[in-house]
């Protein structure tokens, strides 16, 4: 996966945004993630099973809390600020779900799957970065 550079704000930073999180695709996605990934975590076995279950469903948690937090800030320059810390942790998720499924933590076809589901939360978070929903 390549880090990839957001692009630095346009001139609709300035732009007053109302936002409904629940209206963002991006964030039904990452709320069930984040839903997943905690079932999945109570079926983690082996010695690293509350280090990285307890990194991991925090990170997941922190998606779409953070998408939500971005809805709430009014502006599209700190809708894009808290974007960034969404992306973050979808990121975190992304490596830690590679980490247990590499460790032998839980079921690998689940965390393939929520693996891909992580990965496209990134994608959707830096696509609705570089377009943030008009103003409602």
């Amino acid at each position: 996966m390549r880090c990839d550079t957001i692009p630095p704000a346009s001139h609709h930073a300035s732009m007053v945004l109302r936002a409904n999180p629940r209206k963002l695709g991006v964030y039904q996605i990452a709320s069930q993630v984040a839903t997943q990934v905690i079932r999945l975590v109570r079926t983690f076995r082996g010695p690293e099973r509350f280090a990285v279950g307890d990194q991991l469903n925090r990170a997941a948690v922190s998606v779409p809390a953070n998408l939500a937090e971005a809805c709430g800030r009014g502006s599209i320059a700190e809708f894009r600020r808290f974007l960034l810390y969404a992306r973050g942790s979808a990121q975190e998720v992304v490596s830690l779900l590679r980490v247990a499924r590499e460790s032998g933590l839980g079921d690998r076809a689940t965390i393939i799957t929520l693996e891909s589901r992580a990965t496209l939360v990134v994608k959707m978070i830096g696509r609705l970065y570089r377009n943030p929903p008009p103003d409602r």
